[in-house]
């Protein structure tokens, strides 16, 4: 436990030396059932608006697990009544990398090792998240239009799906060939006969490759193709407003950034709320940003619209999110029940500010970041007491919206 402890100590050094000070302090956990009460007036009287006792979002089901054949898939996967992302594109496009990157914890590096996928993976996120769907991996060969045709399938896959993640590789796409641009037009065909409301997400992916310039002129070259194809076959007008395009990467957060995007789009009943509590949060304690973890993925459930998103803002607090998880994985033993589990608050300080996590429940977390001219040791208990009263009300929307 000593040369645990030894490595522990020099991999945070290692790590905080890129972005943070060597003043740099994460303090005790803090227990779940603490609760501060500040002397100071003139504390902020927060009117939290919930959904209506009619909203919800579909109940969790029961764990499914990864069927030996697409057949088989689907036929288990039909009685689930969690909604579905369906990972979509070429082959070789780094759909597996995805996956594997943002929701299995595997390293960029490691990623090149991982063979193809041979048929339909089905995944549950909702083991270690907060986030309740399943993740739908198709093969790069995979031939929708012959599939659906032969097994009849179609609206197993797409009547409860809610976002398709198509991934194009740019570097495949310069070739030339129109493989991409017609798979893309036949998902898009299928689909929006049997649900119209579904959504589209273009990756434009392994963007590490490409400068600013070159991601800029991915896009508009994909997005002429794509609408051309759709015009021509008169579906521009139907989807038009359902489809957008993200450049990603799993060697940057930018891959982070555009699923959690994605899975926003699952919590609607939620995302007003949540906005509205950190809207007041950042208001009354001079935050600069703040966002609301799915701690396990590392996607941000909301985020404050107080302040506009910076991407450098969105590392930093990824990247303590990081150092806190390991930190947890080092000193904690094994997994412990509900009730035996300690939520933990910790703090970074940063050459202009500081950074502040607080674990909200087993799998939610607020990270905030404030500069350095507010950050005042008399205002400590204020930013205590307020941030109770920011966790009873996400609790409260939770429990409305029976998450």
């Amino acid at each position: 436990r000593e040369r645990e402890r030894k490595r522990g100590k020099q991999w945070y050094q290692r790590r905080v030396r890129g972005h943070f000070s060597s003043s740099a302090a994460v303090s005790s956990p803090v227990c779940c059932n603490m609760t501060i009460q500040p002397e100071t007036p003139g504390i902020p009287d927060w009117s939290i608006q919930v959904p209506s006792p009619t909203a919800s979002i579909p109940l969790p089901g029961s764990t499914l697990h990864t069927s030996n054949s697409s057949a088989s898939l689907l036929t288990t996967s039909s009685a689930s009544n969690k909604p579905k992302i369906l990972l979509m594109g070429q082959a070789k496009s780094g759909k597996t990398s995805i996956r594997h990157v943002v929701f299995h914890k595997m390293s960029a590096n490691e990623t090149q090792y991982l063979e193809s996928t041979k048929k339909i993976d089905k995944w549950d996120i909702s083991s270690k998240s907060f986030l309740d769907f399943e993740l739908w991996d198709f093969p790069g060969k995979f031939d929708i239009v012959t599939y659906c045709q032969m097994e009849g399938k179609v609206e197993q896959i797409f009547k409860k799906a809610q976002v398709v993640i198509f991934v194009v590789d740019p570097l495949d796409d310069r070739t030339g060939s129109n493989n991409t641009v017609e798979k893309l037009h036949q998902t898009i065909s299928l689909a929006n006969k049997v649900n119209p409301e579904l959504k589209f997400e273009v990756f434009i992916h392994k963007s590490d490759s490409l400068n600013d310039d070159q991601k800029q002129e991915s896009i508009r070259e994909v997005t002429h193709r794509i609408s051309r194809k759709l015009i021509n076959n008169g579906l521009q007008e139907k989807i038009n407003s359902s489809l957008s395009y993200k450049t990603t990467s799993i060697y940057d957060h930018s891959i982070f950034e555009a699923i959690s995007m994605v899975c926003q789009q699952l919590l609607v009943s939620v995302i007003q709320p949540f906005e509205s509590l950190l809207n007041a949060f950042v208001y009354s304690n001079k935050m600069e940003k703040a966002f609301i973890f799915d701690i396990h993925p590392k996607i941000f459930v909301a985020t404050d619209n107080c302040n506009p998103f910076e991407i450098h803002t969105y590392e930093l607090c990824c990247d303590m999110l990081d150092l806190i998880s390991d930190f947890v994985c080092i000193y904690q033993e094994g997994e412990l029940e509900d009730k035996d589990y300690i939520l933990t608050s910790s703090s970074i300080n940063l050459h202009d500010g500081k950074l502040f996590l607080k674990q909200v429940n087993r799998n939610l977390a607020l990270i905030c970041i404030q500069q350095g001219d507010d950050c005042d040791a008399s205002n400590h208990g204020i930013l205590e007491y307020n941030f109770q009263l920011l966790k009873n009300g996400i609790h409260s929307v939770l429990k409305v919206a029976n998450m």
